[in-house]
């Protein structure tokens, strides 16, 4: 009976190893994955800064200027959406849907 005890507490012992040792796995293993990502977006945000360097050193400088110039009337105009969208949310919506209805006629065709 004794060494049916000792067994069991011997299994007993190697389970509870065995589950320690498959919690430190798993925490090694997320660590590796963080890791692989963390090098994987590096490698990707390299790789794209030197495309956006080529693409740049490609295009001339007034265009990159006009560009530039159209990006900020884009946000303006997306701002002053936005600011209209909170002071007018009733008619910001009315507006939507009557372009909505207006584009669903004319593309619609005849229905």
């Amino acid at each position: 009976m004794t060494q049916k005890n000792t067994q069991s507490e011997t299994t007993g012992a190697d389970v509870e190893a065995l589950k320690k040792e498959i919690e430190t796995l798993k925490k090694d293993l997320l660590r590796l994955t963080e890791t692989v990502g963390k090098v994987g977006e590096a490698k990707l945000r390299e790789s794209l800064d030197g495309v956006k360097e080529r693409i740049a050193s490609e295009i001339p400088p007034e265009q990159l200027e006009k560009f530039d110039a159209l990006k900020d009337q884009g946000e303006e105009a997306i701002e002053a959406i936005r600011r209209q969208q909170k002071e007018h949310p009733v008619g910001t919506l009315l507006v939507a849907a009557g372009v909505g209805f207006l584009l669903g006629k004319i593309l619609g065709g005849k229905n």
